[in-house]
């Protein structure tokens, strides 16, 4: 698939369907209808043993749409059982910015910002431990959105 070839460019490790997704988790996520799971990725993982001390984003999942295209959609489960999460968040996704901006990662890039994607390709998974603190009309949903994050949601349909 393309996502795969996208991911052994960037250095990373695709395994099929949502495999490379922590199990805990993988109930949480659902492709839309029509679509289906082309791979997925453990970003975090790959990068642990290098960037010990950096705020890691965990998981890019490929999409394969009815028409063919292939999207990737990055996932971060996190509690959003404070307000204080929010800048945790932004830090992991301005990592994941960076790293797309890398031309090891610009197969990726060019998948994340398809045509075929509606709204924003970075989800935050709301763990399951807590409630969601972060409502709806906040300065922190402002800033979500401000990043492009999405706001927290314990269960995603992708894309």
């Amino acid at each position: 698939s393309g996502f795969h070839s996208a991911a052994l460019a960037a250095g990373l490790v695709p395994q099929a369907g949502k495999e490379a997704v922590e199990g805990s988790y993988r109930a949480q996520i659902q492709v839309n209808k029509g679509g289906a799971f082309s791979g997925s990725v453990d970003v975090d993982g790959h990068f642990r043993a290098a960037e010990p001390q950096n705020h890691r984003w965990d998981y890019g999942i490929g999409i394969q749409l009815t028409n063919g295209q292939e999207l990737v959609c990055w996932v971060e489960p996190h509690p959003a059982s404070s307000t204080g999460q929010v800048a945790k968040m932004l830090e992991k996704l301005a990592w994941l910015k960076s790293k797309l901006e890398t031309p090891a990662f610009r197969k990726l890039k060019v998948m994340t910002h398809a045509p075929g994607h509606t709204g924003s390709p970075y989800y935050w998974l709301r763990t399951v431990s807590g409630e969601c603190r972060i409502s709806a009309n906040s300065r922190e949903a402002r800033l979500l959105a401000l990043n492009g994050l999405r706001m927290p949601t314990q269960h995603l349909r992708l894309p």
